[in-house]
């Protein structure tokens, strides 16, 4: 019995832990009231229970200091990020690098996808997270409609995708027997990439080259993209681990700005901020 008492103290302070510093308070004022005041009283009317009044509040005690201190250090832990007021972009009129550049990650993959949509080609994304994975599935054999012909993969990074980005991929395409496929990233490739990708029947789309099928497309099948492209805010990224739209923050300790799920504590998602973003 006491070693199922300990699992269960032990649970609650773990969950306390990692709640909101409420939940944390309000533990501690059920043990003050509850093992201070009203156990207590109806223990002393007990012949038999009498003598375990003083352990009784000495627990309630110990359980009220305990979980009020849990309370302040999550206050404090909340408290040590400070949100920033979040600015919704302007909607541009049209294509250019620097709205490719802008676009989240989340949005840039549905757009990569919707893009092959409007070349006719079936496209499914996959949402494996802000850098896991494979994003788009293309399913152009007729014959065989459940089988995935090319994978696609998409960084939108505010930095050239290195080698092993690319290596990654052609592991992912031996895995799923693909033969061929696409990765798509703004800000372009390092030329040790680009020599792997011409071996490896892998066609590399830097933010020029997409920009430029953009542009072939008819003009209303462009502007359809760039209106689901920047459909409200198109720049702040998603949380990875929850898909909610993150909020810039401030660390106390060096004032450094990152991206936070707006669900802490639940969801402890956290995400760089570029260096050209102003929070």
């Amino acid at each position: 019995m006491s070693r199922r008492r300990g699992r269960q103290e032990e649970g609650l302070i773990v969950l306390a832990l990692k709640s909101d510093w409420k939940f944390a308070a309000l533990l501690a004022l059920g043990c003050f009231v509850g093992g201070v005041v009203v156990f207590p009283r109806f223990m002393a009317g007990n012949m038999f229970l009498a003598a375990l009044v003083p352990m009784a509040r000495g627990m309630g005690w110990i359980g009220a200091f305990a979980f009020a201190a849990i309370a302040v250090l999550r206050w404090i832990q909340k408290s040590a990020v400070m949100p920033v007021a979040q600015v919704i972009p302007l909607r541009p009129q049209a294509w250019s690098l620097d709205v490719l550049a802008r676009i989240e990650w989340r949005r840039y993959e549905d757009l990569c996808c919707a893009f092959y949509r409007e070349m006719g080609v079936r496209a499914e994304t996959t949402h494996l997270g802000a850098d896991g994975g494979v994003d788009v599935h293309l399913f152009q054999d007729e014959t065989q409609p459940a089988r995935a012909t090319d994978i696609v993969q998409c960084k939108a990074w505010n930095k050239p995708v290195g080698v092993r980005e690319i290596r990654e991929m052609r592991g992912v395409m031996a895995h799923e027997k693909v033969e061929s496929g696409y990765f798509m990233a703004p800000m372009g490739f390092t030329d040790e990439a680009r020599a792997f990708a011409r071996e490896n029947q892998i066609t590399l789309l830097d933010g020029p080259l997409f920009l430029a099928m953009i542009e072939q497309l008819p003009a209303a099948t462009g502007q359809r993209l760039l209106a689901f492209a920047t459909e409200g805010d198109w720049t702040t990224p998603s949380c990875p681990s929850c898909g909610e739209k993150m909020v810039s923050r401030k660390k106390k300790s060096n004032n450094s700005a990152f991206w936070g799920c707006p669900a802490y504590p639940r969801c402890r998602g956290m995400l760089p901020m570029r260096a050209d973003v102003v929070p």
